[in-house]
């Protein structure tokens, strides 16, 4: 099974450290045959389109099954695709860390989900915060779950933006979406 990671905006440097540890630890779990990529995303177009192009590319190189994990800006774009319509390998789960909640508080609207959209609720999702995150408010975590009833919650006391230390329960998640 194919695990696509997708880094945050401006986050290639920055989250080869999360992807780096999320493969380790998936490598060193005997249930588990998993190939975490880490794709380039644009870093000098930060429209949802580019983003979407760059994706839709990538899919188009995975095996038939996929699980995504996506971190911030990466965990925007994932939904906005499957909003708009997932192509390409099965999405077998997703894993959102740190996922921003557009339209609200000033924050960009052409990155919000649209109205009314719910994920399919037979698709595995799970959503991970941690409280001391800097860059998203830890308050946008509640408010995905009037839109995703059927989603996982977890929320981290620490670990900040970056995951310190809490990979493991990410790994967690995606090694129960693959086993």
């Amino acid at each position: 099974m194919d695990v696509l990671f997708m880094h945050g905006a401006g986050g290639w440097t920055d989250d080869q450290p999360m992807a780096t540890e999320l493969r380790a630890l998936l490598d060193s779990n005997p249930l588990v045959n998993a190939a975490v990529q880490m794709p380039h995303f644009p870093d000098e177009d930060m429209s949802a389109a580019a983003w979407l192009k760059q994706l839709d590319r990538q899919l188009n190189f995975m095996g038939p099954d996929v699980v995504a994990v996506a971190h911030s800006f990466g965990a925007s774009m994932a939904l906005l695709r499957l909003a708009d319509g997932w192509s390409g390998p099965r999405l077998s789960g997703l894993v959102l860390l740190a996922a921003p909640f557009w339209g609200s508080e000033g924050w960009q609207a052409e990155y919000a989900l649209p109205a009314g959209f719910t994920p399919p609720d037979d698709l595995p999702l799970f959503l991970h915060h941690c409280r001391d995150d800097s860059t998203v408010p830890f308050d946008h975590l509640a408010r995905f779950a009037p839109r995703m009833p059927h989603a996982v919650f977890r929320r981290h006391e620490t670990g900040g933006h970056q995951f310190q230390d809490r990979m493991s329960a990410v790994s967690d998640d995606v090694a129960a979406l693959i086993a």
